[in-house]
């Protein structure tokens, strides 16, 4: 007698794998024409959430497109223009200390400014904390991590006090303030790269 033959098992579907991101490094593949499929392909469809994020002095608000929003480490912020969000991506953003996210040169958020200062390999001018743009670096002084002129991308840094750090005891203000002015003896170990951006020209800009 025949023995009947086994009934093949039924095809077990695939799971669909979780995304993988294979570099940290911005702005890496990542540009301003990159489209909602190529995010989403990239990051997850459920890993990407938009938001909206109050203008600086209060003025307005804007979009912004978040990879990985409730994971801080790998939390990425895009700025998406207020008028038109198919616009291009006009800044790539990183804010939180444990950020896996770096650019080329090892520039990380929760940097001190004396690692700030050691990377770039010169002083550093910068804002006052304590209103909307303090903190901002506005000079890098020849450094390393000098925007260059002919460079398609802009490097943004906006430094914070660290936490726990005794703010009257760091530069605050409108005003601009050295990296090596002895005033600010704390500053070094105390102040922070609290964000970080990168971003690249829009129209009519050179």
């Amino acid at each position: 007698m025949t023995t009947p033959a086994a009934e093949a098992p039924a095809p077990v579907e695939a799971e669909t794998a979780a995304p993988i991101v294979e570099t940290w490094e911005l702005p890496g593949d990542l540009n301003p024409l990159t489209t909602q499929a190529q995010l989403e392909a990239r990051f997850g469809k459920t890993n990407l959430r938009e938001e909206t994020f109050n203008g600086a002095e209060g003025m307005g608000t804007y979009p912004v497109l978040v990879a990985f929003p409730d994971d801080p480490a790998k939390r990425l912020e895009l700025m998406l223009d207020a008028d038109n969000k198919d616009a291009p991506i006009q800044e790539l953003r990183v804010t939180n200390a444990e950020s896996l996210w770096h650019d080329a040169t090892g520039l990380r958020p929760g940097m001190s400014l004396a690692e700030l200062v050691a990377l770039n390999g010169a002083p550093v001018s910068f804002y006052g904390l304590a209103w909307d743009y303090g903190g901002t670096v506005q000079d890098w002084h020849g450094g390393k991590l000098a925007n260059a002129v002919g460079n398609p991308l802009f490097r943004r840094v906006t430094l914070t006090a660290r936490t726990g750090a005794d703010d009257n005891a760091l530069p605050q203000g409108d005003a601009t303030f050295r990296s090596d002015d002895p005033k600010w003896a704390s500053a070094g170990k105390d102040m922070v790269v609290g964000e970080l951006g990168i971003s690249w020209p829009h129209d009519g800009e050179d």
